[in-house]
C-alpha cells in the first residue's frame, strides 16, 4: 500500500509542476490591459554597436496611443505583437517580451551587428548585417567596419540579402573572413570591387595597392599577403612597393 501511495504523490507532484509551467508559459505570452507600472529595456550587445537605445524601443512599444501598457485603459495588448514592432526596427536583430514577477514588463532587444559598409558610386550607403541583410545607414552611430567601394556597390545595393547572389556570399564570405582574423581586420581598411566582381584592397595605414583578384582561393590569398606584410615589407622597406598582387596561384608580384 505504501509503496502505491508513494508512487501516487510522485505522479501528483509531477502532474502538479507540470502545470504550472503550463499555466507560467501561457501567462507570460497571453495578452493584457491592466496598468504595467515599469518596463524595463535591455539592449544587447550594446557593447559592440549603438544604432538602437532605450528610447527608440519605448517609442515603439507606444506607438499605439489606444495601447494600455502604461496606464489605465483596457484594450488588451498582445505581447507577441510588441516583440514585432520592435523586430520591425531595421537595427533590431531579434526581441523577447514577457512579465517579470512583479508584473514589470522586461523587453529585451537584440541588435543587427553590421559586418561591411557600402558606399555607392551614387552617393548611397547602406549596412551589410552579420545575418547577410542589407541595413540603412544610421544618424546615431557609424560602425567601425570595412568599406566596399566601387561598381559592384550598385548590384549589391540592389538586393535585400547576399543569400539572394552568388557572387554577393563569395565577398561575405571575404568580408567575414577578414573580420574574423584580428590581424586582417586591423589591416584591411577598403575594399574596392569593379563591375566585374575583381577585388582590390587598401589598407589601414599606407597606400599600397593589394590587388586580391576574385573573391575565391580566399584563404591561399591571404596567406601570401601575410607573407609580404610579415616579412617582404619589414626587410625591404614599407615604401618600397606601391602594388603587391595576391590573384595568381604561387605567385606573390610586387612592384
Amino acid at each position: 500500500m505504501k509503496t502505491k501511495e508513494n508512487v501516487l504523490r510522485v505522479l501528483g507532484i509531477i502532474a502538479g509542476c507540470a502545470l504550472l509551467v503550463i499555466l507560467a508559459s501561457s501567462v507570460e505570452k497571453r495578452d493584457f490591459g491592466y496598468r504595467v507600472e515599469e518596463i524595463n529595456v535591455e539592449i544587447e550587445n550594446a557593447f559592440e554597436n549603438f544604432f538602437v537605445d532605450e528610447s527608440d524601443v519605448m517609442e515603439l512599444i507606444m506607438q499605439n496611443e489606444n495601447d494600455s501598457i502604461l496606464g489605465d485603459g483596457f484594450t488588451p495588448v498582445s505581447l507577441k505583437e510588441v516583440e514585432e514592432r520592435i523586430e520591425s526596427h531595421s537595427f533590431v536583430k531579434e526581441a523577447e517580451v514577457y512579465r517579470d514577477l512583479k508584473g514589470h514588463l522586461v523587453v529585451k532587444a537584440r541588435q543587427n551587428k553590421p559586418v561591411a559598409r557600402l558606399m555607392g558610386t551614387q552617393g548611397k550607403n547602406a549596412y551589410i548585417a552579420e545575418t547577410g541583410e542589407l541595413l540603412p545607414v544610421s544618424s546615431k552611430y557609424t560602425a567601425r567596419v570595412p568599406v566596399i567601394t566601387g561598381r559592384y556597390t550598385e548590384k549589391l545595393m540592389a538586393i535585400k540579402s547576399v543569400k539572394e547572389e552568388e557572387y554577393a556570399q563569395k565577398i561575405y564570405t571575404l568580408i567575414n573572413f577578414i573580420n574574423n582574423h584580428k590581424f586582417w581586420s586591423m589591416q584591411i581598411g577598403q575594399i574596392d570591387i569593379n563591375s566585374k566582381g575583381y577585388v582590390v584592397m587598401y589598407p589601414q595605414v599606407g597606400d599600397q595597392r593589394l590587388e586580391f583578384g576574385y573573391a575565391e582561393d580566399i584563404e591561399k590569398k591571404f596567406k601570401k599577403l601575410e607573407i609580404f606584410f610579415k616579412q617582404i615589407m619589414p626587410t625591404k622597406g614599407w615604401n618600397t612597393y606601391s602594388k603587391v598582387n595576391v590573384e595568381y596561384k604561387d605567385q606573390i608580384i610586387c612592384d
